[in-house]
This record gives C-alpha cells, structure tokens and sequence, in this order.
C-alpha cells in the first residue's frame, strides 16, 4: 500500500514551493546554508508536507514555531558554554 508520508517522490511543482518555504524560514531565522540546522529544517518540512500540511502560511508558522523552541533550548555558539546570563554568538 502506497504510504505519502514514506514516499520519497514529489513533483517539481511541490519542491518549488517546499524550497520557498524552507529559504523564508532560512532567512527569518538566520539559518546558515549549509548547516545540519537547515537540514533538520528542510526534513521537517518535508515531513510535515507529507503528512498532509499543504498550506503555505500553515507549514511556515509551523516551521516557524519549530525554529523558535528550538533556538531557546540551543546555545548559540558552538562550544554551549555562555557568560553568565549571556552567550557568545
């Protein structure tokens, strides 16, 4: 039985507006390209198109949403060590 969420298929019209998406989140949450961020991203959108998340607004407030818990539980710097209440970018 076909399953959308395992298929690995999509059309060209699908990864263009995939690709919008994921270069607006990129750009409002500053997310370097290439980066293993930006590709959790890109397979979180993936995933959640998939899952039948079709709209744009829709799939963009939920990466979004995402981004955002993400960067609080993340230091911002590579070592995650910070000085006291502040962190080095």
């Amino acid at each position: 039985m076909f399953d959308p969420v395992d298929s690995a298929w999509i059309s060209p019209t699908e990864l263009h507006f995939l690709q919008g998406v994921f270069d607006r989140v990129c750009m409002w949450c500053n997310i370097d390209r290439p980066s293993k961020r930006a590709d959790r991203l890109a397979r979180y959108l993936l995933h959640e198109f998939r899952a039948g998340i079709r709209d744009e607004t829709a799939l963009f407030e939920a990466a979004m949403w995402r981004e955002a818990a993400r960067s609080k539980s993340e230091p911002s710097h590579e070592y995650g060590k910070g000085l006291g209440d502040f962190t080095i970018n």
